[in-house]
């Protein structure tokens, strides 16, 4: 009777852990797919402020900065590290829009060629949609 007792207080503890386990390695590796989206948004955002010259006055805007929306598919692949197989891949947003702002001195209005991207990776895991989004302001190189 107690050697059963024992087979069952074990049983019951060995599933506890089981269970246990596989939520850690779930958080695990939905703060990988975080990191990746959060990596792959960056990315972006550090290609918006780097390319040049973007001087709007003169019409010299780089393709990154084009006023309007780009759909990039397949960002990046998490790979499962046994089978080798794609389990999540995302998709990334880029929406470029001129802010409008403008300055008044001296009673001459100049149009300050503020431009804003907001930069949106989404993926799925496990049946949810998760949204990584960023934002960035640029203003001309003259």
């Amino acid at each position: 009777m107690e050697v059963v007792m024992a087979l069952g207080v074990i049983g019951t503890m060995g599933a506890g852990c089981y269970v246990g386990f596989n939520s850690l390695n779930a958080y695990a590796v939905s703060s990988r797919l975080y990191t990746e989206a959060q990596a792959a948004a960056q990315n972006q955002i550090d290609q918006i402020l780097s390319k040049g010259p973007f001087d709007p006055v003169r019409n010299k805007i780089p393709t990154v900065l084009t006023i309007g929306t780009t759909t990039t598919p397949n960002v990046f692949v998490y790979q499962d590290p046994v089978s080798g197989s794609a389990v999540v891949s995302g998709t990334m947003t880029t929406t470029i829009t001129d802010t409008g702002t403008t300055m008044t001195f001296a009673g001459s209005t100049t149009n300050l060629n503020i431009y804003r991207a907001t930069v949106t990776v989404t993926y799925t895991y496990r049946g949810k949609t998760y949204n990584v989004s960023m934002d960035t302001m640029r203003t001309g190189d003259q």
